[in-house]
Formats: C-alpha cells, sequence, structure tokens
C-alpha cells in the first residue's frame, strides 16, 4: 500500500509528499501538515500488511508512538498520537533535517563529534530507560544529525520494548544484526545486571 503525493491523510490533517525509506516493518513518507510543516508519516510496509502476524504487527506499531510518547527528550524524535487511515495504523512524527549518522560518519567523523554524538545519545537512552524500555535497533542509520548543527537524535522505536525478561528472549527474530547484544542472539540466554544497559 503505497500512497501517492498529494493524497491526503486523517481527515486532511496531513499531505502526502514522497516516500522517505522502506525498513523492515515500517513504510515512511514525508508529509506536510494543514500548517505547511513538513512531518514524517510512518505506516507498515506491504511486506507487514502480507504477514500471518499481522495484527500483532499492528499493536506493536501502535505501541511504538505510545512509546515515544513516553521519552521526551532533545535528542529523541517527537511522536504525534496514532491514527487509522483505511484499517491500516500510522504515526506522525517530528521530521528531522538532516542525515543519518551513517551517512555522516563517511568518510571518517572526527573523533571530538563522534564523542559528543555518543553521549548525546547516551543521554537520551538514559530516558528511554527511565522508562522501562530498550530501544533494542542502536545504529548508525536510527540515529539522525541535524542539518547545520552537532545534534544527534535517536529515532525508530519499532523493536523497542518493555523490559521484560520473556519476550527479549523469545523474540530473538526481531533484532539489529550486527547492533543487538550478544545476549539478544539467543533463547537460552540470560543477560547479567549489566546487560540491561545498550550499547551505543
Amino acid at each position: 500500500m503505497v500512497w501517492t503525493p498529494g493524497q491526503q491523510l486523517h481527515g486532511g490533517k496531513y499531505t502526502i509528499q514522497k516516500v522517505l525509506g522502506h525498513g523492515r516493518f515500517g513504510l515512511t513518507y514525508l508529509a506536510r501538515d494543514k500548517d505547511g510543516e513538513a512531518v514524517v508519516i510512518k505506516t507498515p510496509n506491504d511486506e507487514s500488511l502480507n504477514r500471518p502476524d499481522f495484527d500483532r504487527l499492528q499493536q506493536v506499531f501502535v505501541q511504538e508512538a505510545v512509546k515515544l510518547a513516553k521519552c521526551k527528550h532533545p535528542h529523541i524524535v517527537k511522536a504525534e498520537e496514532p491514527f487509522q487511515e483505511n484499517g491500516v495504523w500510522c504515526i506522525a512524527m517530528e521530521y528531522i533535517d538532516g542525515v543519518d549518522l551513517d551517512s555522516r560518519a563517511q568518510p571518517i567523523l572526527p573523533e571530538e563529534e563522534a564523542l559528543r554524538y555518543i553521549q548525546q545519545i547516551s543521554d537520551a537512552l538514559i530516558v528511554v530507560h527511565e522508562n522501562g524500555l530498550l530501544h533494542r535497533d542502536i545504529q548508525p542509520q536510527n540515529i539522525m544529525v541535524r542539518a547545520g548543527k552537532a545534534e544527534a537524535v535517536l529515532i525508530d522505536f519499532g523493536l523497542a520494548r518493555e523490559f521484560d525478561h520473556d519476550l527479549t528472549v523469545t523474540r530473538t527474530e526481531e533484532i539489529a544484526e550486527g547492533f543487538a547484544p550478544l545476549e539478544l542472539y539467543s533463547r537460552q540466554a540470560v543477560p547479567a545486571p549489566s546487560c540491561t544497559r545498550e550499547r551505543t
């Protein structure tokens, strides 16, 4: 289900401009609100729509917006209340003008700048953890750097989970390959107390 430029959502509140990206479970669009301000609209992608567990993914998708709303911090993307369009849930989020950290780090990121971003995202993760959540998808592609500013912003809470050991170890297919803590790769693994902290 790909929306076309000019298509209006949520009773005309948002107007689609273009597709921004295609993720593991979601599709993101650049849109404009009634004031002409840029926003990001995220919705399940076609692959998710055709999965037998789509209803569960829809619930996870809505929970993402709720989790984001709980985590208020300058270095965490802002999210609006979720809404439905043609029976599919959508999330409106802050549009961050800039590039992801993976692109910003090419060919190399100066040490001072890298340490600044690490500190900013670490501070953001403290707020995430204080709200009883694990982001579970910390990687350069999910960190945006604002244009013209040395400010990093954590995005994409699609794999975030409440800190529940049973859920964490039984959903090992929902991890960021190459970035997730080692204990999340195995159903039998038991994380040590120090492993409850995420790695940036």
